[in-house]
Order: C-alpha cells, then sequence, then structure tokens
C-alpha cells in the first residue's frame, strides 16, 4: 500500500510575505553547488605599449615590463582577485510553483516557471481565458514523483500536422471576437501599440502584471517603471476602455468593456510567454503582412501537413524573404517549415510541449485587430 505525500509551504512565514510583495521574484531550492575547498588566487596581467610620438598603440596581454630604446614606455598593470575557501561559485536550482494552498511543485520541465498561483478568477467578470490557462499549466509535474498528468505530453503531439490546432483556432476566433468589432479608429490604435510593445519585452512584461492585478482587483504597482513607461501603460489601458476610479482613497483601474479587456488579457498573456527573439520575429511578420496567412494555415494544411503553393491564401510565402522570417518564427516555438517547388509542409517538431498553441494566440489576437477574424 502506497503513502501519499502532499508538501506543503507556510504561505504565513514572514519570509513568504517579504516574497509575494515583489513581482515576478520566485522561490527556489537549491539544488547543487560549486566551491572551492582552499584559497584561490586569480591573476591577470596586462602590458599596453605606448607611443611616445602620440601614434596608436596596442594591447597584449603579456607579463614583461621594460622601456625600448625607440621611444616606447610599456606600462604593466595587474588585475588580483582572492576567492577564500568554502566560496560557492557556481549553483543550480529549481524553481518552485506554489499553490494558494500551500502545496508546491518542482518547474522540472524547460518551459515551465516558478512562481506563486494567482488568486482564483473562477467566476470573476475578468476571467483568464481557459484555453490559455489550461494550455500553459498541463505541464506542472507531480511534487512527489516527478509523473505528468495524464495525457498532458501528448496535448499536442511530435511531427503533426499544423492541422491539429484547428479546434484551437476555431475557438480563438471567438476569444477575439471584441477586437473585431472595435471601430477601425481604434483597431488600428490597438494594433499600433501593441506592434511597439513587441520591441520592448519589459514594457509587455508590465502589461502583464498590470493586466492581472486589475483582474484580481489590485492596484497595479508602477514604481519601478519610469515617468514615460507608466504613461505609455496609462494610455494603453485607455484604449482597452480602463479607467481609474477612486475607491477608499486607492485609485483602481476598472474596465468598462468586460471582453475587450478579457481579449486583451489573453493576447498579452501568451505574448509574454514568447522570447525576446520569437517577439522580434513576431513584429516583422506583423511589418510584412503575412500574419493572415499564417493564421490561414491550420485550417488548409493536409493530414501531412503540406499546403500548396497555388493556394491563394498562402500566396505571401512564396517571396523568399518573408518565408524565411517565418521559418525562424515558427521554429522558435517548435514548429517546423519547410518549402518545396509546389508546397509548403508545416508539422510539430519533437515534443513541441504546448508553444506551438501561444504562438496562435499570440498570432490571431493580432489577426483579429486587423478585422480579419
Amino acid at each position: 500500500m502506497g503513502l501519499d505525500l502532499v508538501r506543503t509551504i507556510n504561505l504565513n512565514s514572514s519570509l513568504l510575505q517579504q516574497v509575494t510583495e515583489r513581482k515576478r521574484e520566485v522561490l527556489c531550492i537549491l539544488r547543487e553547488k560549486i566551491v572551492t575547498t582552499q584559497k584561490c588566487t586569480i591573476s591577470e596581467h596586462i602590458q599596453t605599449e605606448e607611443k611616445i610620438g602620440g601614434v596608436m598603440g596596442c594591447s597584449t596581454k603579456i607579463v614583461k615590463v621594460s622601456v625600448s630604446e625607440k621611444g616606447s614606455m610599456m606600462k604593466d598593470s595587474s588585475v588580483i582577485l582572492e576567492i577564500p575557501p568554502a566560496t560557492t561559485i557556481a549553483y543550480g536550482v529549481i524553481e518552485l510553483f506554489i499553490k494558494q494552498s500551500g502545496q508546491f511543485e518542482f518547474c522540472l520541465l524547460d518551459e515551465q516557471q516558478g512562481g506563486f498561483e494567482k488568486e482564483s478568477t473562477e467566476g470573476s467578470t475578468y476571467p483568464h481565458s481557459a484555453l490559455f490557462r489550461d494550455a500553459s499549466f498541463l505541464y506542472q509535474p507531480d511534487a512527489v514523483d516527478n509523473e505528468m498528468y495524464s495525457g498532458a505530453k501528448n496535448l499536442i503531439p511530435s511531427d503533426a500536422s499544423l492541422s491539429v490546432l484547428k479546434q484551437d483556432v476555431s475557438r480563438l476566433k471567438t476569444q477575439f471576437q471584441p477586437f473585431v468589432k472595435l471601430p477601425e479608429d481604434k483597431q488600428r490604435a490597438l494594433y499600433k501599440a501593441l506592434c511597439e510593445l513587441l520591441l520592448h519585452e519589459e514594457m509587455v512584461t508590465a502589461l502583464e502584471d498590470v493586466l492581472d492585478d486589475i483582474c484580481t482587483g489590485n492596484k497595479p504597482n508602477l514604481k519601478e517603471l519610469k515617468p514615460a513607461q507608466q504613461q505609455d501603460l496609462h494610455d494603453f489601458l485607455q484604449l482597452l476602455g480602463c479607467s481609474l476610479q477612486s475607491e477608499l482613497l486607492l485609485q483602481k483601474y476598472q474596465p468598462q468593456d468586460k471582453e475587450l479587456f478579457s481579449a486583451a488579457h489573453l493576447l498579452i498573456s501568451a505574448v509574454s510567454e514568447l522570447s525576446d527573439y520569437t517577439l522580434l520575429l513576431l513584429r516583422a511578420c506583423c511589418d510584412l503582412q503575412v500574419v493572415p496567412a499564417l493564421c490561414c494555415l491550420p485550417n488548409i494544411t493536409s493530414a501531412d501537413g503540406t499546403v500548396a503553393l497555388s493556394s491563394p491564401l498562402v500566396a505571401s510565402l512564396t517571396d523568399r524573404g518573408r518565408f524565411d522570417v517565418v521559418q525562424r518564427l515558427f521554429a522558435s516555438s517548435n514548429i517546423n517549415l519547410e518549402m518545396t517547388e509546389s508546397s509548403v509542409k508545416v508539422v510539430t517538431m519533437k515534443e513541441p510541449r504546448f508553444f506551438p498553441l501561444v504562438l496562435y494566440v499570440a498570432l490571431y489576437g493580432f489577426y483579429a485587430l486587423g478585422g480579419n477574424v
């Protein structure tokens, strides 16, 4: 008979209280470390040759110091660092994902991120999209035996046609309908603001924090942002129809259009999961106007992942420059894209996890802001 162990952390401890007050901080378990066993000395001797006549000199790594007979002077400088015994010089950690109950899970997979479970938004006026939330957290391993939850590993299969995302893409159309219903001038303003955000990863992170705070009824903390960045976030929230309201001497943002706010929250949540490199490639795809073609792919790829280049829906991908950018964008999210003389083939890579779906959440958000969904 097995024993079911439950591991918990005391969330009321002073240490936990300090950590939870600071956004983006994560608790970790020290897994391994490398320490010095005796006193170590690291030294670097740098010799610089300077021509007295004013001619540019050169630097070389050599210890010898001397004065030449040709009017050149050699100067020597040393950098010495002493490391005492038992000093940690390298370490490895495992991040923890801590639930509101105090139970915690080890983040043993590359795509997992530690942190604290946010307050439940079930039944809330502004819930996170269940589509994105489920995709992100199906990969949490069990804290005791490191087993995956049933079916999580196969959420998106390996070496599969992009058509496996067809059902998810269909749901995304509904999620982003509030973007489609916006007046054209407001669509353009939001689209432009979001495209600009893709070039500033730190602003994406800050905006996600702000939207999370609004969802849970908390006052956003903008103290760490520069005044110009605070103004940019304020302007973006105004585009979403969020207004500042005073309540018990506190000022909080209140969304006027709850469906629009939910759509924006979903899009920003997906964008914040992408790497800096992927964000730059996504911005390039927006500039190259290939996002509509990319959003069509899950619906038109065959069972083996091929699409004929003669299809007008993928005409923009026949340009080699555009294709190369898209190929790199897909590769950054575990999707393989290849071109032959008559077709393109797009399939998932080995164990793609949830990255293809997260990318398509972002793509469809921008697609919808173009009024195309």
